[in-house]
């Protein structure tokens, strides 16, 4: 958290009132098109996307994915934000989403747009949501530990 309050904190030295173009350094809000609720699920779900991949490509110990795990996860990270950038403009992470919220609220910009903090509980609820189902589902459908020859022959 305070990393994304330092974070935000540059973004605020860095672009004055005037030029920051969302008015808000990039605070996630949900689109009135939307509501709090599809957000809410949206956000789960790409959590619960970049979570199974995460674990599938880089944690496991029979991950095959070698040097394309960086790949399988930003390609995860990418249709996240295709799909959620319209809708709140995808956290699927809690702490980027404070920081931005928290900081463009006190800043006092007469250009401030209102939203990151009321919408901060979305950011929140619904990737931490998306990765315990994420958890969860790993959890039943474990496989059986893997014998060190696996393990080698993974490699």
């Amino acid at each position: 958290l305070v990393g994304s309050l330092i974070g935000a904190s540059v973004l605020a030295a860095v672009f004055p009132c005037g030029k920051d173009e969302t008015g808000n350094l990039g605070s996630n809000i949900v689109s009135e098109d939307f509501g709090s609720g599809r957000a809410l699920f949206a956000e789960a779900v790409g959590s619960f996307l970049l979570c199974t991949v995460v674990w599938q490509v880089a944690v496991s110990p029979l991950s095959r994915a070698g040097p394309n795990t960086a790949l399988a996860i930003g390609f995860a990270v990418f249709i996240a934000h295709i799909f959620l950038l319209p809708i709140d403009g995808c956290s699927i992470n809690p702490t980027r989403s404070f920081g931005p919220a928290v900081v463009s609220q006190l800043r006092g910009c007469s250009n401030f747009a209102e939203g990151g903090l009321r919408d901060l509980w979305v950011m929140w609820v619904g990737p931490l949501a998306g990765a315990a189902a994420a958890a969860a589902l790993k959890t039943v459908f474990k496989p059986p530990p893997a014998t060190k020859q696996e393990i080698v022959e993974a490699m």
